[in-house]
């Protein structure tokens, strides 16, 4: 949206440089005290004050003739909008009912920004009607209409000049006042303008960035999306003949090669795990995650999961333990979905608790309509200023290429977006050296087996 130009090269109008309401109270009590109408127009003739004394009959009788209606309105365009010649004095000008007009443009650093009509009053030098006047009409009053122009007040020019002279000096004064008031007024607007300016060009700069950024999230994501099936093929050949290797279907193997095997079956099952959490995470920022809804029995989903992860424990040392699972209500939930929210949790405190340490999975029924379910560790702790982030995607506490523990960050991310992808909430709570309660607080229905889309907003 394009902006108009500096306000500080604009010239101010007449009625912005005045407060009108004061000011017409000034030409009030000057055309009291001389007894003469006063208006005041602004540089397009608009009027900003109009003040009329004693001539009100007069003009009403001419008014009702529509001779003298026409040649009315002809006198008030010439005496609004007609130049005057020299700038600097008053000017008259002559009304066909005989009366008359002074004119003074109002100059102010040297435009021409309104002028000021003082009449009309009766010049000293009139004796008699006009024939201008008494002609309008076959049945105009001469004896009438004098009688109205006795009520307006009879003024030598010259000194009518004067007066008018005397209070164009009175406006000059209000109009310097009101212009420093004005130009006080538009420095803050240009100010502002110009702030809105700056602001607009880095909206600009900023959405711009943005739809880059975007373009190259969809990228990065499709690159993920596609490397991710292409390296799970071969990945899965390469465990799958692992694994019949060792269960002798090649032939005889010795201790050594038993020991090699192993390696590259537990490294090619971690890769794929890492694999298998980068296409759910491409899944999730497309908002194409479905959750296949069951009833679910929650004691044997935690035990399940539990399984799954206590040899790791044990070689690390660890005491694994189910809390008590007896009187838990079924869960209507995706059972693969949350026990791999389970595992990944569990496997996270395996992963960051020292050995010897105590790791505890359980869950309980919070108000007949919501189950926790918690695991508990007595690992390393997480630092307060990193609690909210720890859901956030590919985030590590320790980023550093020498970091001790592995892992992409990619596990607490999907625990959170499945998690609310069923209309629930995740909570840590954690003291540094003494250890981390991660909980999932999940509805007892799910709903219906629909795709979450709002389970993008988990990632973004």
């Amino acid at each position: 949206m394009s902006l108009p130009p500096s306000v500080l090269q604009q010239v101010a109008p007449l009625g912005d440089l005045l407060e009108v309401k004061s000011f017409a109270e000034v030409c009030q009590s000057f055309s009291e005290l001389y007894r003469v109408g006063l208006k005041v127009f602004d540089r397009e003739g608009n009027k900003i004050v109009d003040v009329k004394v004693g001539n009100a009959d007069f003009c009403g009788y001419i008014w009702q003739k529509p001779e003298g209606r026409a040649r009315c309105t002809a006198t008030v365009q010439r005496v609004k909008g007609e130049p005057v010649p020299d700038v600097a004095k008053p000017v008259a000008f002559e009304c066909f009912s005989g009366c008359r007009y002074v004119v003074q443009p109002v100059i102010y650093e040297g435009d021409a920004i309104g002028r000021i009509v003082f009449g009309p009053f009766v010049p000293d030098d009139l004796v008699q009607l006009p024939r201008t006047l008494t002609s309008i009409a076959p049945d105009f009053d001469a004896g009438l209409a004098s009688s109205y122009m006795q009520k307006i007040r009879r003024v030598p020019q010259p000194t009518a000049e004067k007066i008018l002279k005397h209070f164009s000096e009175i406006l000059d004064v209000l109009v310097f006042t009101g212009h420093k008031n004005l130009l006080t007024a538009r420095l803050h607007i240009e100010a502002v303008q110009e702030s809105y300016r700056e602001l607009q060009e880095k909206n600009r700069l900023l959405e711009e960035n943005f739809g880059r950024l975007r373009e190259l999230d969809r990228l990065k994501s499709n690159f993920l999306a596609t490397m991710s099936h292409e390296l799970r093929t071969p990945l899965t050949s390469v465990i799958g003949y692992s694994e019949m290797m060792l269960e002798g279907l090649g032939g005889p193997l010795t201790a050594e090669q038993r020991e090699y095997l192993g390696i590259i079956m537990e490294k090619g099952e971690n890769l794929l795990q890492l694999i298998t959490s980068i296409l759910d995470i491409t899944k999730i920022e497309a908002g194409r995650i479905r959750l296949m809804v069951s009833e679910v029995e929650l004691a044997q989903l935690i035990r399940d999961a539990v399984s799954t992860v206590l040899p790791h424990a044990r070689k690390k040392g660890l005491a694994l333990n189910c809390q008590p699972t007896a009187h838990l209500p079924r869960l209507h939930c995706d059972r693969e979905k949350i026990r791999q929210c389970l595992i990944n949790l569990v496997s996270n405190a395996v992963k960051f608790t020292p050995g010897g340490g105590t790791i505890s999975v359980g869950a309980e029924e919070l108000d007949g309509e919501r189950v926790a379910l918690k695991v508990a560790d007595t690992g390393i702790g997480i630092a307060p200023e990193h609690l909210k982030q720890v859901w956030d995607v590919f985030f590590q506490v320790d980023g550093s290429t020498t970091r001790e523990y592995g892992g992409a960050g990619l596990g607490l991310a999907i625990v959170k977006s499945f998690v609310e992808a069923h209309g629930g909430a995740v909570e840590v709570q954690s003291v540094p050296d003494q250890g981390s309660t991660f909980t999932m607080i999940l509805p007892r229905r799910a709903g219906v087996a629909v795709e979450k889309a709002s389970a993008k907003s988990a990632v973004s």
